[in-house]
């Protein structure tokens, strides 16, 4: 019995007939072998009861519409009768589709009459004995041309059991190959069958069966053919002629061009068999015009003739001179009329713009010149006005003047101190002047506002050396807190998230709402700290309403002459980390801090001085907070106005895959590490316990100098840069090609990665995931869906990546869900 898992590809048996009281069409098919190639030998054994199944018709019109004869390809069911009769069939088909060429090409034998492929493409015709499918193999000699494209001679909705049709070059990005005949017969894939159909049951004289005879090959065998095949290229005539008066012609000639054949054919870009077409297409003409041009010889050198050609050819001349000069004068007086007319209605039209316009000059000008008195006289009146207000602010300010004098005389000092006490806010109404930075005051006249405390650890020199913290007992003593402290991991994403930490990029962590993404970097800060008490570790919930570094770093008073902090204590953290780093050098602690939901507002705004120092290289990682020209030289931020990224310095983002939340840039993807949480529905679900800071993690604190020998620096294993390589046409379809920096990062990760923890093809399916993958993006777009399952074949047959190809997967089945998509042909 055949296997309702499997495909079929089937003929179809007859013409469509309605059924029942209902619109309904049905139909039956003749199964013909499966999808590998395999051939129904006994078809009334594995079809019962008839060697047919049912086919009620709906779906798309090219195949609901296929005339008896043509190949279609599907899935079986029960049928929805399953009575025992001899004249029902056991199964019905699901929904058909026409096999395209990954599925099955046909192939075709045109007869002896074509020796040369490229004569395919020059208008013959040939008739099949049913309808074959759109990309075909045309059978010559010992091999097989193709794929060739197939175009029926009638429309789609006018099909016949029985058409003509002729050939046309595919479009890409097929390419034609030369196969050899051998390399297919006898190779699984390779089928040869013939069935008998009706053409059409409904009429009474046609019950007669149609043989239809069936030669092709699947779709996995002809990729395994065109491995070995060579490349041809096909040129129809009417190609090759073109070609040719592209390169070398505008308008000239034919005697000409074929008297520069050989110019042509030593100097030409175009390929041999251009030439070779060109050359027997113009040796034909040739011949023509050698033929006519003895003809003309002979007339012209028969004396009887002369007298009668000369008298014809005066005759005619005299004719089309008086011809053609009574046709010029007509057509001059006409042409003088008709411009006379025009003149005069130009003229007509030019007299009243003339009028017009001057009439509108006057009153314009009328309209200016009231407009200017009116002015005069509003301006005279207000200068008055201005004048007696001016005599009578110099009353006022004499007589205040007066009154400052007699109190100045009697009050000096008083005064002045009056004046210290009012310079502050006279500054701030701008009407005082501007403070230096190195102003110095009388702490006794001016009491200058607090500046903020910078407070940085003394941090005493290590007396001995402690032994180095092997990355395999630290990743152990890290997964290993995960667990006690009641979180569920995947332990393949906390080995991700801790090779992302060890790079100097920042490491985003996505996922939807309550995936652990906020407690997994806490986490990991206390398996650095181990059992030192201070953890150096700062979690900052970004704003929605940020919109620029001032808001995550701190903004200068303009006013007090001083910088002062953003709330959110990063660059505290980044004063801290950099402190230490240049005290202890390598003995230094490691520092953290996690931006909770960074995408709440544009990371390229409030991040954008951060994003500009990790692309540059290492030690020129330096972030430009403040103008330090424009604080005190007494601020305690002044020297940390131009900071470094310090390597002991590790950054960390969340961001929520929900309505709520900005989508990441292209940008900011380019320069991190991104790591999707993904909810499992089989995980269980965490119980009350599950809290970070529960537990005091064992051992001793993780150092710079441990994380600098964790980096390696080995060299790039060859084969991502050859993987890398192969996928990069894909990538670049699906608008996110490798760039210079992505590449030296992916392999610096795969570099660094030790093979104690994972090997070549872990490390790789990561940075797939992290690097890759986020950028994916527009998949609606022409060429994108056959572009992505070309990416998730070539690294199927590259490397052994199952969440890669899993995620590939799952973007795919999301586009296909979302854009309406439907099987058919390619």
């Amino acid at each position: 019995m055949a296997s309702k898992d499997k495909r079929y590809f089937f003929s179809v048996g007859q013409k469509s007939f309605e059924a029942g009281t209902g619109p309904n069409h049905f139909s039956t098919v003749v199964p013909i072998a499966d999808v590998n190639g395999e051939i129904i030998g006994d078809r009334l054994v594995e079809f019962p009861n008839r060697g047919r199944v049912w086919w009620m018709l709906r779906g798309e019109a090219r195949v609901t519409h296929a005339p008896p004869g043509c190949l279609i390809m599907s899935g079986i069911e029960d049928s929805m009768d399953l009575s025992s009769s001899p004249e029902k069939d056991v199964y019905q088909l699901l929904q058909p589709t026409l096999p395209g060429p990954k599925d099955l090409i046909e192939v075709l034998t045109p007869g002896a009459e074509i020796t040369d492929p490229n004569a395919l493409l020059d208008g013959f015709r040939m008739r099949c004995d049913h309808e074959p499918t759109r990309h075909v193999l045309v059978r010559i000699g010992d091999h097989l041309y193709g794929p060739l494209k197939v175009e029926l001679d009638r429309p789609e909705n006018d099909r016949l059991i029985e058409p003509e049709i002729h050939f046309s070059k595919p479009v890409a990005p097929h390419v034609v190959y030369r196969i050899a005949v051998g390399d297919a017969e006898g190779r699984t894939g390779h089928i040869r069958h013939k069935v008998i159909v009706q053409r059409d049951a409904s009429k009474p004289d046609d019950q007669i069966g149609h043989t239809v005879r069936y030669e092709a090959i699947t779709g996995a065998l002809y990729e395994d053919l065109r491995e070995g095949a060579q490349e041809v290229d096909l040129v129809s005539l009417q190609d090759a002629v073109r070609q040719i008066s592209r390169d070398f012609l505008s308008r000239k000639e034919r005697r000409e061009f074929m008297e520069r054949l050989n110019r042509f054919a030593d100097e030409a870009q175009s390929g041999p068999t251009v030439i070779a077409r060109i050359q027997s297409f113009l040796d034909q003409q040739n011949k023509e015009l050698d033929r006519l041009d003895q003809i003309f010889e002979a007339l012209l050198t028969d004396e009887s003739f002369k007298p009668k050609i000369d008298q014809a050819v005066a005759t005619e001349v005299e004719k089309r001179v008086d011809a053609q000069a009574a046709r010029i004068d007509a057509l001059a007086k006409e042409r003088v009329a008709k411009l006379t007319a025009e003149l005069e209605q130009l003229e007509e039209v030019l007299r009243t713009k003339r009028d017009d316009f001057d009439r509108e000059a006057d009153r314009k000008l009328k309209a200016l010149d009231a407009e200017i008195v009116a002015q005069h006289e509003a301006a005279r009146e207000k200068i008055a006005n201005q004048k007696e207000e001016l005599v009578w602010q110099e009353q006022i300010l004499e007589e205040s003047l007066k009154e400052i004098s007699a109190k100045l005389s009697e009050n000096r000092m008083g005064v002045v101190n009056d004046f210290l006490a009012l310079e502050p806010l006279l500054s701030r109404l701008g009407l005082g002047g501007s403070a230096r930075p190195d102003d110095r005051r009388d702490a006794g006249t001016v009491k200058e506002a607090a500046a903020p405390a910078l407070h940085l650890p003394e941090y005493a020199t290590p007396t001995e050396e402690r032994a180095a913290l092997l990355e395999e007992d630290f990743f152990e003593r890290f997964a290993t807190h995960v667990e006690e402290s009641g979180f569920i991991f995947d332990r393949g994403d906390l080995l991700a998230f801790h090779l992302c930490a060890k790079e100097r990029a920042p490491v985003i962590l996505g996922g939807v709402s309550g995936s652990g993404k906020s407690s997994l970097p806490v986490l990991y800060a206390e398996a650095i700290a181990g059992q030192d008490a201070d953890q150096s570790h700062l979690a900052v919930d970004v704003n929605p309403s940020w919109t620029s570094p001032a808001d995550l770093l701190g903004y200068t008073d303009a006013l007090e002459h001083r910088f002062i902090p953003a709330a959110s204590g990063l660059l505290n953290q980044m004063i801290l980390a950099s402190h230490a780093r240049k005290v202890l050098r390598a003995s230094a602690p490691v520092f953290s801090v996690c931006l909770e939901e960074l995408n709440l507002a544009q990371p390229e705004h409030y991040l954008a001085d951060v994003i500009q120092a990790i692309s540059r290289a290492p030690g020129n990682q330096f972030i430009s907070v403040f103008d330090p020209n424009a604080v005190r030289i007494d601020d305690p931020f002044r020297p940390y106005a131009r900071l470094e990224l310090a390597p002991n310095l590790i950054i960390v983002g969340t961001v929520n895959f929900d309505e709520t939340t900005r989508p990441l840039s292209m940008r900011l993807l380019d320069r991190c590490n991104l790591i999707e949480f993904v909810v499992d529905e089989s995980l269980p679900v965490l119980g009350m316990s599950a809290q970070t800071g529960a537990r005091v993690v064992e051992g001793p604190g993780v150092l710079q100098a441990d994380r600098d020998r964790w980096t390696r620096n080995s060299n790039v294993p060859a084969r991502a840069i050859e993987i890398l390589g192969k996928i990069q046409p894909e990538l670049s379809v699906l608008g996110c090609g490798l760039t210079h920096r992505r590449q030296t990062s992916i392999c610096r990760f795969i570099a660094n990665a030790p093979e104690s923890l994972c090997n070549f093809d872990q490390a790789l399916d990561m940075q797939l995931r992290q690097r890759i993958l986020p950028q994916i993006r527009g998949l609606y777009r022409p060429g994108a869906m056959e572009a992505l399952g070309r990416l998730a074949e070539k690294l199927e047959k590259a490397t052994d990546i199952p969440r890669t190809l899993q995620s590939l997967a799952r973007l795919e089945s999301d586009a296909r869900a979302s854009d309406d998509m439907f099987l058919g042909e390619e």
